[in-house]
């Protein structure tokens, strides 16, 4: 038995129809599939949000989206960027058009590629659709053939003002721009795609590579769909000292040679020593962060796995490096579920010399637990107790704190910071943000905020320094900097009136005038 029709359904019928009617006269010339195309690029479209627009501009936008699917060369992604103007299909937005084989990870791409232009989407449509073509890619008929993905994305005016992802910026008509963005990222959607079934099998022969224990299983668990492959790129130590990209290894996003995984390692096949040391004692297993930022699924740099390879004397004799993204699932599981995660997390406990069943156990357990997952993969575990110790003391005694980890390649610094909760707000954000990133003249590369009950809140910002441009900054002087920053006006007030007439006097004053202030007034000082 169904529910009997909500009051909206009888109108769809009727707005689609008055749509089908438009397309026949702005479009008589178009075959009976655009009328399909119309009626499938707005199925996901509400009622109500469908009933609010004009019939003329579904019909131009079908119409658009059809002309634009009638040809596509097999095998390739189509697209084009669209700026307002007086033609069908243009409206008063700027519009991006893709038609492309389905594949995963497409509209996340795309997204992705927008955020990091710093462009927000008004509307997005993206029928799956059976298309049948020629040979020569001329479009036949909907309804059966491959699947194709077939999108079209409406923009909102201008850029955002914050780019969380680290984007660039660019001017709303910068529609160049726009399309070289969109293209690299559905070629890198089409490469990782790909190229995934070797991928996994290098990872597979990665397990083997590293002689079981708990790197074996981690890579198991990388590819037990905890890890979205992008590329694969081997890296061979000789006994001279140099290093070399082993020919035909390089897989996905990383069959274009001249994308680096780390800047250090641009100088192939001389390498610097401290480059050189870190790559001949490399561990069995590791992570870190790629220099290059990712367009598929999510607009972040990309995190690395680098397994060690030996030789039949046990000697490092090069690494894999499989570039990708951690599954969101790895960032919201228990890091003591987590092969490698595991064990490190059971390691800084042991060396915290705390009973596991005291108060300051289980707090500095529920602390690594919840700790910034991409600090847990890469920070040392000396690094990590003592920014969890710090949490610990602010459990206790809250108040604004710094915890900073500088990379040993000068390519980001880690700024954890912890704010009052209470005076906690984009402003805010912005303003500590800004002052970190200014010290140690870099930018925000990402940040990511945990909010939650405690009277801190606490943001972990990643910003991108340049390599042998890194001013020295006093962690000391720069946590006292964030501290003033954060102080709210009420803070301010309390200690002004407790040093002009005294803790006794203020306590009788501030009752009465803490919140007497406008709200313009205290937002000024």
């Amino acid at each position: 038995m169904t529910d009997a029709p909500g009051p909206e359904d009888g109108l769809r019928p009727g707005v689609l129809a008055a749509a089908e009617a438009a397309l026949r006269r702005a479009a008589p010339d178009l075959p009976a599939e655009a009328a399909a195309l119309l009626r499938r690029l707005h199925e996901g479209v509400p009622t109500a949000e469908l009933a609010e627009m004009p019939p003329e501009a579904l019909a131009e936008a079908a119409a658009s989206l059809f002309a634009f699917a009638a040809e596509r060369a097999p095998g390739q992604a189509k697209l084009r960027v669209l700026s307002p103007g007086p033609r069908p299909g243009r409206g008063g937005a700027q519009v991006v058009e893709i038609v492309t084989d389905d594949m995963p990870f497409l509209v996340d791409s795309a997204l992705a590629a927008l955020a990091v232009r710093g462009r927000v989407v008004r509307r997005l449509l993206h029928p799956i659709l059976p298309i049948r073509r020629d040979a020569e890619g001329r479009l036949l008929a909907l309804g059966d053939g491959a699947r194709e993905s077939v999108m079209r994305i409406t923009l909102a005016p201008g850029v955002a003002t914050t780019l969380g992802a680290g984007g660039l910026a660019a001017e709303p008509g910068d529609d160049d721009a726009l399309h070289t963005a969109l293209a690299r990222a559905m070629a890198d959607v089409r490469l990782a795609v790909g190229d995934f079934a070797p991928m996994l099998a290098r990872l597979r022969e990665a397990e083997e590579e590293v002689g079981g224990g708990e790197g074996a299983e981690f890579l198991r668990w990388l590819a037990d769909d905890n890890f979205v492959l992008l590329g694969h790129r081997r890296i061979a130590l000789d006994d001279a000292g140099g290093a070399a990209v082993a020919q035909g290894e390089d897989l996905g996003v990383l069959r274009d040679p001249a994308l680096s995984v780390f800047d250090a390692l641009n100088s192939l096949p001389d390498l610097p020593p401290a480059v050189r040391a870190m790559l001949g004692n490399l561990p069995a297993v590791s992570v870190a962060k790629s220099n290059m930022r990712s367009l598929v699924h999510r607009p972040q740099h990309a995190d690395v796995v680098i397994t060690r390879l030996r030789d039949a004397a046990g000697r490092v004799v090069g690494g894999r490096m499989f570039l990708g993204l951690f599954a969101a699932g790895a960032y919201n599981r228990n890091p003591r579920s987590i092969p490698l995660l595991r064990e490190k997390v059971l390691r800084i406990l042991a060396q915290a010399g705390v009973e596991p069943e005291t108060h300051d156990g289980r707090a500095l357990r529920n602390i690594l637990d919840t700790w910034p997952r991409d600090e847990l993969f890469q920070a040392p575990e000396a690094a990590i107790l003592d920014g969890c110790r710090r949490a610990l003391d602010l459990s206790i005694r809250p108040r604004a704190a710094l915890v900073l980890r500088r990379d040993p390649f000068e390519r980001f610094v880690s700024a954890i910071v912890w704010l009052p909760r209470d005076t906690f707000d984009t402003s805010l954000r912005e303003r500590v943000g800004a002052l970190i990133a200014g010290a140690f003249a870099g930018r925000i590369s990402a940040f990511y905020t945990q909010l939650g009950d405690a009277p801190l809140v606490r943001v972990h910002y990643v910003i991108g320094t340049r390599p042998g441009a890194v001013p020295a900054v006093e962690d000391a002087a720069l946590e006292a900097a964030v501290a003033q920053a954060a102080r709210g006006f009420r803070e301010r007030l309390e200690e002004a009136v407790c040093r002009e007439r005294g803790d006794a006097a203020a306590a009788c004053i501030l009752p009465r005038w803490r919140d007497a202030f406008p709200l313009t007034y205290r937002q000024s000082e």
